[in-house]
């Protein structure tokens, strides 16, 4: 038996509280009620001492609930020998689908057993009660999972997806072989139209190992495009498949510009920048600048600009304002407050290249927010082994694997039990 946290049973100090009571606690007297003095012969009576073990059965459940205490605070786990599996495979649930990829498991030595690559690594048994079409894990979180498994080796099958790491390339007890699958041609899927009076734009993900991008190309209502009768879906038909993608519509882009005549060079690269991202992704975007003294609280807009040392009152529309901060080595950063952002210096001709002024600010203004949104469902971008390999991190102690199980919920019973117990014979010794 081991303790996760062994300190607590210094506790156990405690059982020194419940014997000293009991040691220094007199009897109750017993009151016999007579009716005369008189019958009663004179006898000499010796006072009992005070310091006796008064009603040990009560002391040791006493003693025992205290110590059940104290052991549910350490903790205690339950140990023994396991044998290890020799091979452990791992694989993405996505594959469970691939007959071919899943025939090559069929004959297994008793050693060797097939894992899903989930939350907890449940075994392939328990396939049908887990959903096969998941979103990508995180594959290095898994990966740290695999620590707890008694085996002598893992192989991982995998997509690879690019998206599915998250984080730092974590340590591991155990050496995990990587094997990501032949990689698959490119996908080419519509994701969504946007409408800008009698135009339609339809945007198409284009996805394979290597990178993701998005292709955009103008179309005409006809055979194989064709709205449906809301007039918010477009409906693609090829062959005989049909794909429905949702349609937005396209709406100007609103920017109010406020500045202090101090400031104009800034406004001036702020607005060219503003016109760049316009023409590079076909979008109207109406600046409007204004001193700031001229503040039109009732105008309705997507992005306020203050260029300008003066405060401003708390604004309900995601704003830029100036905050100059030599110490940031961004110019454009995030704030604590919803829709806050802080322009952290001056621009210049040399600050407004380095430092991508014109990508800062179409990041700003998250033009197209729903298209990007459905590109990371379709993102089959894949990274290699070595990409996917864990730190491994050898442990010259672990020369048998063990299996723990947690003594807790027995421990809470018992304890529950001797409660009662411990109030019921209270209550009798009372009466």
């Amino acid at each position: 038996m081991s303790f996760a946290h062994p300190s607590y049973l210094w506790a156990l100090w405690g059982l020194l509280v419940p014997i000293a009571i009991h040691l220094w606690s007199k009897k109750e007297a017993k009151t016999i009620k007579i009716g005369s003095v008189q019958l009663l012969s004179e006898s000499k009576s010796n006072q009992s001492s005070s310091i006796q073990l008064n009603e040990w059965w009560l002391l040791l459940l006493r003693m025992a609930i205290i110590s059940l205490l104290t052991l549910l605070m350490a903790k205690p786990e339950w140990t023994s020998k396991v044998s290890n599996s020799t091979l452990t495979y791992i694989i993405e649930p996505e594959l469970i689908e691939n007959n071919s990829f899943m025939s090559r498991f069929k004959e297994l030595g008793e050693n060797q057993e097939v894992r899903l690559l989930l939350e907890e690594l449940p075994l392939i048994e328990d396939a049908d009660q887990i959903n096969k079409k998941s979103k990508v894990q995180d594959y290095w979180a898994l990966a740290t999972e695999t620590d707890a498994l008694q085996t002598d080796s893992i192989i991982v099958f995998t997509n690879g997806y690019a998206k599915g790491l998250k984080g730092a390339r974590p340590e591991t007890k155990h050496r995990i072989n990587w094997i990501v699958l032949d990689s698959v041609p490119s996908k080419y899927t519509p994701l969504i139209a946007y409408k800008k009076e009698n135009e339609l734009k339809l945007f198409t993900g284009i996805s394979n190992v290597g990178e993701t991008k998005i292709a955009r190309k103008s179309i005409s209502l006809g055979k194989e495009y064709a709205l449906d009768s809301a007039g918010d879906s477009l409906v693609i038909t090829k062959t005989d498949t049909q794909i429905k993608v949702p349609v937005v519509n396209e709406k100007a882009i609103h920017v109010t510009l406020y500045y202090s005549d101090s400031l104009t060079s800034d406004k001036t690269y702020i607005e060219a920048a503003l016109k760049t991202i316009s023409i590079y992704m076909d979008r109207d975007i109406k600046v409007e600048s204004m001193l700031d003294s001229e503040i039109d609280t009732n105008q309705e807009t997507d992005l306020t600009i203050w260029l300008s040392y003066k405060s401003l009152s708390d604004s309900s529309t995601k704003i830029l304002l100036l905050k100059e901060d030599p110490m940031d080595h961004s110019m454009i950063i995030e704030g604590k407050k919803d829709n806050t952002f802080y322009l952290t210096k001056r621009i210049t001709s040399e600050n407004a290249i380095s430092e991508r002024l014109t990508e800062k600010l179409l990041n700003l203004l998250d033009i197209n927010k729903e298209l990007k949104e459905l590109l990371i469902d379709v993102d089959n971008r894949r990274v290699t082994e070595s990409e996917l390999q864990t730190t491994y991190v050898a442990n010259n102690y672990k020369q048998k694997q063990l299996a723990s199980w947690n003594l807790n919920l027995y421990l809470w019973m018992i304890l529950f039990i001797l409660l009662l117990i411990e109030r019921f014979v209270a209550y009798k010794r009372k009466q």
